[in-house]
């Protein structure tokens, strides 16, 4: 059942945020391990001399954007400085891939030492990931549980055990080229159901432009995007029990209605080939989120001046929009032998020096104590080219996470369910398969998952 209670603390969020936008600073009181003094026992109990120690690290990474890549170099050469014989190896692995190459290194004892996190809940169930909630625990730490936004630590639980570090908010949102919305006769605040969109996407398709952009070569985001709308119609894509099957009809129906807005092209696209295409005026609507800017801009930046965002707009079960948010996080692995350096890291990571670089290029800082003033200084060198719709976009996410965030739910074996959803949603919009006939086969499809599970 979908979670529609905002139990996620999202007032907080948009306050951070709307401080952030109105240049209001906030103490910075997160150090965490800035200095490199302490020296806290090793699991062994020997104190760890952080200027000897010696370590290959290596760090699963899916930040695609070259912003991120950015950050995890700079990342990278200042922990080189700090700790001289402590050298961090990236595995650039894609957020669509990671969780099944993951899954064939832990089998096969192969186990990194890091990796960035959304939803822990299937790599818990592999039992790969550290409680860490003992670290947060330990007398003289510098990073607490209270130094986080209310609910983003929630997120990284399982079973009341913290499995990562939640440095940044994550939502899913509609986002709009609002100049080819009223190019084509209307206005953001016209998009407020199913049916606006889908009209709104009817009439931005001409002269070689589209409506709509799904990509559907890739399974995570040919789930993703309806996963996102569906929200929006109180149904969670993993719920097939009989109450939720006319919601699902509908969502079904939605995207079937979006087909004829689309181009062809879009079967084939991952994230990628979508953002470019926003990027570059050919489509008008896509589902994204709060890591819009960040894949956009190095495309074309002045996509991000004409860009607005809203919670999607709700279904025809529903009364009201809502954006699913989660967190971007660090987490460490259950057999990893360098717990303690790793610990160390993780730490840096989410310290002032780094979080507000984290934030400033993607995403919310989840860190209550991360200088808003710093986060913007550094957008403006990130974004030069498009800070004015940078913050304006920041606008628009406080107000729909203030007035439309919940909780996203997280779902067991979702990745599995990925591969159904793609492999029937083309068939549906290709006209291979009638609304009906998708439906039984998405429902016979996450059943036998969910079985499995049990």
């Amino acid at each position: 059942m979908l979670r529609g209670k905002k139990g996620f603390g999202l007032g907080a969020a948009a306050l951070a945020l709307m401080l952030l936008i109105g240049g209001c600073g906030a103490s910075s009181g997160n150090e965490a391990a800035e200095s490199g003094s302490s020296q806290p026992a090793s699991a062994g109990g020997e104190a760890i001399d952080w200027n000897t120690v010696k370590a290959d690290i290596r760090f699963v990474y899916p930040g695609t954007s070259e912003a991120e890549k950015e950050l995890a170099e700079q990342f990278k050469a200042r922990m080189k400085e700090k700790y001289p014989n402590v050298n961090i190896e990236y595995m650039y692995l894609s957020w669509a891939d990671m969780e099944k190459k993951l899954a064939v290194m832990l089998n096969s004892g192969d186990v990194p030492d890091l990796t960035q996190t959304q939803d822990v809940t299937n790599l818990v169930r592999l039992n790969g990931l550290e409680d860490l909630t003992p670290y947060f625990e330990r007398e003289g730490e510098q990073l607490k549980k209270e130094d986080f936004l209310p609910g983003t630590m929630e997120y990284a639980q399982e079973d009341g055990k913290l499995y990562a570090v939640p440095n940044l908010a994550n939502s899913f949102t509609l986002m709009v080229n609002e100049r080819m919305l009223n190019e084509a006769g209307m206005k953001l605040e016209d998009l407020q159901t199913w049916e606006n969109v889908e009209q709104a996407a009817k009439a931005m398709t001409k002269d070689g432009k589209y409506g709509f952009g799904y990509p559907l070569g890739t399974a995570r985001f040919a789930f993703r995007v309806p996963f996102t709308a569906a929200y929006s119609n109180d149904l969670l894509l993993s719920d097939t029990s009989d109450a939720s099957k006319n919601k699902y009809l509908e969502t079904l129906r939605h995207f079937q209605n979006l087909e004829p807005y689309q181009p062809k092209a879009h079967l084939t696209w991952g994230y990628p080939e979508m953002f470019r295409a926003f990027s570059n005026g050919e489509v008008g609507m896509i589902a994204a989120g709060t890591f819009f800017t960040a894949n956009v801009y190095s495309i074309n930046p002045d996509i991000v001046n004409v860009s607005r965002t809203i919670a999607y707009p709700h279904g025809p079960s529903s009364s009201s929009a809502k954006a699913p948010v989660s967190n971007v996080g660090i987490a460490m692995f259950k057999n990893g032998k360098n717990k303690e350096i790793a610990w160390r890291l993780m730490q840096e990571w989410s310290s002032q020096e780094f979080n507000s670089t984290a934030a400033s290029v993607v995403n919310v800082t989840a860190i209550k104590s991360t200088s808003l003033d710093e986060i913007m200084k550094k957008a403006e060198k990130v974004y030069p080219k498009a800070i004015e719709g940078h913050k304006t976009l920041l606008n628009d996410f406080s107000r729909l996470l203030d007035e439309s965030g919940v909780p996203m739910d997280k779902i067991p074996g979702q990745s599995e369910m990925e591969v159904v959803v793609q492999e029937q949603m083309v068939k549906l919009l290709t006209g291979k398969a009638t609304v009906e006939d998708t439906y039984a086969a998405i429902k016979d499809g996450i059943d036998k998952i969910k079985a499995k599970l049990e």
